[in-house]
């Protein structure tokens, strides 16, 4: 599976001025709720309860929170990029920049664990890291994406 199969243009965005993991989820939660029609508040909920269970942040400045709810019709997955880190799971020196979001139907298990692996393999490759930072626009993101899924 390629990043662009999981992660269109028109799912990311740009310049939250989120300053808590709180509110970059409270956030998260009204954009997804937005473009499924699911209730912002289960969104935020699911989110929540899946962070209680041990922390999404995998390093570097990169989250991946993810959720499976009920009434999602397939596997969408979106990046997030903030105009400053935030302190992410109250931990001071655990701080994100770059948030990729998972939210998945129930019963899609391996549709969801594809989802992981391929941004985590994208996230891994090269500078990608370093490049998403720098890029100021979502079609600049797209176009990274694009280039990198096939190598």
């Amino acid at each position: 599976m390629k990043i662009t199969d999981l992660i269109k243009a028109d799912s990311i965005f740009f310049n939250s001025s989120a300053s808590s993991q709180s509110s970059i989820f409270k956030e998260i939660s009204n954009i997804i709720s937005l473009k499924t029609k699911v209730s912002s508040n289960l969104i935020l909920r699911k989110i929540n309860e899946r962070e209680k269970l041990g922390s999404t942040a995998i390093g570097e400045g990169i989250a991946i929170p993810h959720a499976k709810i009920k009434g999602i019709k397939k596997t969408l997955c979106f990046l997030f990029k903030l105009n400053n880190s935030i302190t992410y799971d109250d931990n001071e020196s655990r701080k994100v920049d770059l948030i990729f979001v998972i939210i998945a139907p129930p019963e899609f298990q391996s549709e969801h664990l594809l989802a992981l692996s391929t941004i985590s393999s994208f996230i891994k490759k090269g500078d990608n890291k370093s490049r998403l930072r720098k890029l100021k626009s979502a079609d600049e993101v797209y176009k990274l994406m694009t280039n990198t899924s096939g190598d």
